[in-house]
């Protein structure tokens, strides 16, 4: 069995024997299973790429939203599938950090889970309001230290969410201490921001930049490990004095229940490298402020590893729990 694959590797191409192992799977869709509700931006990028991984298995993807706990209802659905790759998980940051905070939760992803590869990151922005005195973070975190203030506040959409570990990991890095408001969601935060209802607030991109964009409200870090393109004169937060090259983006991959066959894997990571490769998703998903940051499988796990122990330093430190 051994020699005559390895004929058939020879004779078809890598490429091509991938292909069809996936196609000669079965005939039914493949369940594409993600952990939030139709209409936000994970579904977006699920549908986005999802019609791109069709074209190139030769078998329809279905987006199926399964939402609530933080994502975990739906990795436990796919962790409940046969490890056939008929069903596949777009997890994230939360695949990472929930379990970190909430024991309840069953799902260890280097156990139970293989990467495909990652996807997409999505920038997050610490801002304050336009009259806000303060240009940067080092001018915040100057006047934080000065004057032994603790009731300057930093809203979020919910504890344990990426913007929480974000404010969190200021306050351990700088030795400040800001005052953590969850939120119910992130709909009215910027609106509060904006009528100084919040003196700060962390926000994804797509949602900071119209108020950035009619001057309501300022921007003064950036999560990722890079300038973002609509905010070049914005400092990423490992530019910070004493945050090291940090980096702490929101980030979305492909994962498949451990188990699943590894020819079965490569054929998702292959199809999945190509999909982010077009033009036309990359434009829609840049449309939505999300990057296209595309890793295989290995660089996946690679570049969790460290932002795992990054998330559970912060969680540590902030005492940070879902209970």
């Amino acid at each position: 069995m051994k020699r005559r694959l390895l004929n058939q590797l020879a004779l078809l191409g890598a490429g091509a024997l991938l292909s069809g192992v996936v196609h000669a799977q079965s005939d039914k869709p493949i369940s594409l299973v993600v952990g939030y509700s139709a209409g936000g931006s994970a579904d977006l990028v699920a549908r986005v790429v999802g019609t791109e991984l069709s074209r190139r298995l030769g078998r329809q993807v279905i987006v199926e939203n399964v939402a609530g706990a933080s994502g975990m209802i739906a990795a436990q659905k796919v962790l409940n599938a046969p490890a056939d790759g008929n069903v596949i998980y777009m997890g994230g940051t939360d695949t990472v950090l929930v379990p970190m905070v909430n024991p309840k939760s069953r799902l260890d992803w280097e156990k139970d889970l293989l990467p495909v590869g990652r996807m997409t990151t999505v920038p997050l922005v610490f801002a304050v309001p336009s009259g806000s005195p303060y240009a940067s973070l080092s001018d915040l975190v100057g006047a934080l230290r000065k004057s032994g203030k603790e009731s300057f506040n930093y809203a979020t959409p919910g504890v344990a969410t990426m913007q929480h570990i974000y404010g969190a990991l200021i306050n351990k890095q700088a030795k400040v201490e800001m005052l953590h408001i969850p939120y119910r969601g992130g709909a009215q935060i910027a609106n509060d921001l904006v009528g100084g209802q919040v003196d700060s607030a962390v926000l994804v991109l797509s949602t900071a930049m119209p108020f950035l964009k009619d001057g309501k409200i300022k921007a003064l870090s950036v999560s990722d490990g890079a300038r973002v393109a609509q905010l070049p004169n914005v400092k990423r937060i490992g530019e910070e004095e004493g945050f090291n090259g940090i980096s702490l983006p929101l980030w979305q991959g492909l994962f498949v229940k451990s188990g699943t066959s590894p020819a079965i894997v490569a054929a998702y990571e292959k199809a999945l490298v190509e999909a982010l490769a077009q033009p036309d998703v990359r434009a829609k998903l840049a449309d939505a402020g999300i990057s296209v940051a595309p890793m295989t499988g290995r660089e996946m796990r690679a570049f969790i590893g460290p932002q795992a122990t990054l998330y559970r330093d912060i969680v540590k430190t902030a005492k940070i729990t879902m209970e």
